[in-house]
């Protein structure tokens, strides 16, 4: 009996050991997943003024205002991609944020039925560029 009390002992420390180092990977590997999300940095406003408060896309919402046929052209899809591209540099929870403001600030001018449309564009804009959220309802107010 004497001969199995340091065995069992040696084994019980084994056991907490590998116990221990699984509990602190897990840990570890938790920590390390939670970081990813916040790969862009900053306030919204630092965001939007290093994409140039989203020209790109202010500028084909003015285009889309003044001829819905356009969209389809090839400078139409240009000017989306590039707004498509301002968009991604910009984190998700202040995409709608921009739009918004483009919308509400840049756009004022527009009444009835032509602001009507340019919201739902802009609404719209990040489903067009396959980024998420996929549509800006709440963020808009048709003013």
């Amino acid at each position: 009996m004497a001969k199995f009390t340091p065995l069992a002992v040696v084994l019980i420390a084994l056991l907490f050991i590998a116990h221990t180092t699984a509990y602190r990977t897990i840990v570890t590997s938790v920590e390390i997943d939670e970081g990813i999300d916040n790969r862009k940095s900053g306030s919204c406003r630092e965001q939007l003024q290093q994409q140039q408060y989203l020209n790109e896309c202010e500028r084909f919402l003015r285009q889309q205002s003044q001829s819905q046929s356009q969209r389809d052209t090839v400078s139409g899809r240009q000017q989306l991609e590039q707004c498509c591209d301002q968009l991604r540099e910009v984190s998700k929870s202040c995409r709608c944020d921009g739009l918004s403001e483009i919308v509400s600030e840049q756009l004022g001018h527009l009444q009835g039925e032509d602001r009507r449309e340019v919201m739902q564009i802009a609404r719209n804009l990040p489903n067009e560029c396959n980024l998420k959220p996929g549509r800006c309802d709440s963020e808009m107010r048709s003013n």
